[in-house]
């Protein structure tokens, strides 16, 4: 069965203009136009457009999935993993953040005068990372489709045989 590039866009909840920039950048093809030359795509492109929207969902770059997709030989378990622990490290950073915002709070709330060094301790071990890229990624600029929740993608099919 073929789908057009706005059933597709309607059935994964992201926008026409993505499948375009997926379709540019080679990282999904359609498997066919119609007569009059627009997108069509099949079972194979939906599945591999879960893969992508997976990736994306855990935080892979674009470059970052169409490595993993385009490499027969890529280990997707290696891939995953090193993730895990990214994603692991980061829910650890955000539970010591939600412990300064508690004694910050606290603060707030008892009305105590802090010293310049004692506002600065209420802190504690945090590092503050004041970069471009983490204020894009705060405000969701660098994700508009990152409020859907995305189940697990199929298996990475596997070419087997003359390719």
């Amino acid at each position: 069965m073929s789908y057009s590039v706005r059933q597709v866009a309607d059935f994964a909840g992201v926008t026409v203009r993505t499948l375009h920039h997926y379709d540019r950048t080679g990282l999904l093809t359609p498997g066919g136009r119609s007569r009059a030359g627009y997108r069509l795509y099949d079972d194979a492109d939906l599945a591999r457009l879960q893969q992508i929207l997976f990736y994306r969902e855990l935080g892979f770059s674009l470059d970052e999935i169409a490595a993993i997709l385009k490499d027969p030989q890529a280990n997707v378990l290696e891939h995953l993993r090193a993730r895990q622990r990214q994603l692991s490290e980061e829910i650890a950073r955000l539970r010591r953040l939600a412990e300064v915002a508690e004694r910050a709070i606290e603060v707030q709330q008892t009305g105590v005068s802090l010293t310049p060094e004692e506002r600065f301790e209420v802190f504690g071990d945090i590092t503050f990372d004041l970069s471009y890229a983490t204020e894009a990624r705060l405000s969701g600029r660098n994700r508009p489709d990152s409020a859907r929740q995305w189940p697990a993608p199929p298996p990475i099919p596997r070419r087997t045989g003359g390719g």
